[in-house]
């Protein structure tokens, strides 16, 4: 993704606080926001939902690196969506932080991971398992970009790709924080198979003697009863 930023937005300064006045600033189609960041103090705003919808739905979605203005003044400032919260049963917005995107300053992103390929393992009769479907970076803003795309066509059966194994796909800025033995994306064999594997396992765990059907030791007569 380019730094330069291609999307606006215009946003204004906020002096009412408290949930009465939020709810007013909703009821406008603008919802409460903070900038923050920058080695700067935060700036309460409001921002147009509809201008942040465009940023979401643009191909960097998130982690779109954007051009912030002040309404009725002549400040801009380059600024990331750091966090959204949403009312859990509507889906409306209910609050954005922003952060300041800095030349030379890096951030802190989650990326998606996407897959792509028609997967050798599947054609085998096994399950690709997604475990992990973002990862957390460090990167500078020249170098953000959008998704990790990981081919998985020569996965087989028991194969997996793991954290460390995307390392070298990075931006030279570029850093992972995540554990590199972390999986990400591994081919589980046919669910027959397991089951299988699961029965032998116990069976050698029980050892041949412990196996075998008990003797059964039948008292006959005694040399006292002859």
């Amino acid at each position: 993704m380019a730094e330069k930023p291609e999307i606006q937005i215009v946003v204004e300064k906020r002096e009412g606080t408290g949930k009465s006045e939020a709810a007013k600033m909703r009821r406008a189609g603008r919802v409460p926001a903070v900038l923050y960041g920058g080695g700067k103090a935060p700036v309460a705003i409001s921002v147009d939902e509809d201008s942040v919808r465009r940023i979401l739905k643009s191909e960097g979605g998130e982690n779109t690196i954007f051009l912030l203005k002040l309404k009725g003044g002549k400040e801009e400032r380059r600024a990331m969506i750091r966090e959204i919260q949403q009312d859990p049963m509507t889906g409306a917005y209910l609050h954005f932080d922003f952060i300041r995107v800095m030349r030379g300053q890096k951030l802190t992103v989650n990326i998606n991971v996407e897959l792509q390929g028609d997967c050798v393992g599947v054609r085998d009769g096994g399950r690709v398992d997604f475990v992990t479907r973002e990862l957390q970076i460090e990167v500078l803003p020249r170098e953000m970009f959008d998704r990790i795309t990981l081919d998985i066509s020569e996965l087989g059966i028991g194969e997996q790709i793991c954290v460390g194994d995307v390392v070298d796909m990075m931006p030279e800025s570029a850093q992972l924080l995540e554990d590199e033995s972390r999986v990400i994306v591994h081919v589980e064999a046919p669910r027959g198979d397991i089951e299988e594997e699961e029965e032998t396992a116990g069976l050698s765990l029980l050892g041949e003697e412990d196996s075998a059907e008990p003797e059964v030791i039948k008292k006959g007569k005694g040399e006292d009863e002859e």
